[in-house]
């Protein structure tokens, strides 16, 4: 969870373009038909396995997932990647300062296109003004996600999508600028909200919903979807989050299977462990009294964190049963793509929790297999439950 960005947390878009590619093109032409091109065009970049599920709603919707899926890269790309030199093509240091740059020029360019949470009205009123648009890059020539407007603006006026997620979306990304860690499961459960559920809430407003969107049946399964979706990512992902200086787990709960930071941090690297179990020949008697106590520690050290990890199972296990019932509140022509999104994410869960060590083994992934096997599913038997 290199940020832990994901589509409600849904999405999770890791795997793709850095801030380079956002700059390719002509930044003057801000036609409509532009702006939904280069939507597509960085949506197919990114290579995710979920855009081929986009495929399967009706073509508006598809398009307008495709637009969402390119808003939610980029702006989770203002932190994560790097700048690149234009000319020599090599990376380049950037500073917090510079970071809140970028996100501070986004949020403005996004409320004069959106409007603004406190009631202010957009500047610009049409999505096909394009000399609107341009006199935007005038004012943020340094903001490279400006083509993408025409078209977000045209999704949000279309479905209705509420502007609230859009923008707390960013609050979530300007959370990961510093590191930070979590005092509580509920002190993450709102970053887990404002990065994935955010999204989420975007994504429920196009796929439509059989009850309003915010009614509570809709809000609670949505809000256990992100943290499900995103607590998935945070498992996933913890030797990869720690390299940046970031620990997602809740700190009270760290403490409470006597774990300190370091102890945490240690066992994340398991091969040197592995490596430290391994007795050196022609030891003293003093020196193997050394390693057994040693070795002792270690497993005291893996008591614990097998203790923390199987919390965090059994409170994903919650969450994806939480979840499981927005799939019938989703409009018929849209639940394969949620109910997809949640038997992916569901069994990678699975997948870890079955094997903890792969946490600390490489990157779980599924394999092609399974893959293959939920599409099958899906197509043949979308009436079966969620699992």
């Amino acid at each position: 969870m290199t940020g832990k960005k994901q589509f409600l947390l849904f999405f999770l878009f890791h795997d793709g373009c850095g801030l380079e590619d956002w700059k390719k093109g002509s930044m003057s032409d801000y036609s409509l038909r532009s702006s939904i091109q280069r939507c597509k065009q960085i949506t197919l970049s990114a290579k995710s396995s979920f855009v081929p599920t986009f495929s399967a709603l009706p073509a508006a919707k598809r398009e307008a997932m495709e637009i969402l899926y390119a808003y939610t890269r980029f702006t989770d790309d203002l932190v994560d990647q790097p700048d690149i030199d234009p000319q020599s093509g090599s990376v380049l240091s950037t500073n917090t300062r510079r970071k809140l740059q970028r996100l501070n020029q986004w949020v403005a360019a996004l409320e004069a296109t959106l409007g603004s949470l406190n009631g202010r009205e957009p500047v610009i009123a049409d999505a096909n003004h394009e000399a609107a648009f341009q006199a935007l890059e005038q004012q943020f020539p340094d903001c490279a996600g400006l083509k993408l407007l025409p078209a977000l603006k045209m999704i949000v006026d279309r479905f209705k999508i509420p502007r609230e997620p859009l923008f707390h979306l960013i609050d979530g990304v300007e959370s990961d600028i510093e590191p930070h860690y979590f005092e509580t499961f509920e002190d993450c459960a709102d970053y887990c909200h404002q990065v994935a559920t955010s999204v989420g809430f975007a994504s429920l407003a196009v796929w439509g919903t059989t009850e309003p969107l915010f009614s509570n049946p809709v809000v609670r399964a949505a809000k256990a979807s992100g943290i499900a979706f995103q607590w998935t990512n945070i498992l996933r992902d913890l030797v990869e989050d720690y390299q940046q200086q970031r620990i997602y787990l809740p700190q009270n709960e760290l403490r409470r299977c006597g774990l300190t930071v370091n102890q945490f941090a240690s066992l994340l690297d398991r091969k040197n462990w592995n490596m430290q179990k391994m007795k050196p020949k022609n030891l003293s008697e003093q020196e193997q009294y050394s390693f057994r106590e040693m070795i002792r520690r270690m497993e005291e050290f893996e008591e614990k964190w097998n203790k923390l990890l199987q919390i965090q199972f059994e409170r994903c296990e919650i969450y994806y049963t939480n979840a499981a019932p927005l799939y019938k509140l989703i409009q018929r022509d849209s639940r394969y793509v949620y109910g997809l999104m949640w038997s992916r994410y569901y069994n990678l869960y699975h997948k870890i929790r079955k094997k903890p060590l792969r946490i600390v083994q490489g990157r779980t992934r599924l394999s092609l297999f399974q893959k293959l096997r939920l599409l099958l599913r899906w197509k043949f038997l979308p009436w079966r439950r969620l699992r």
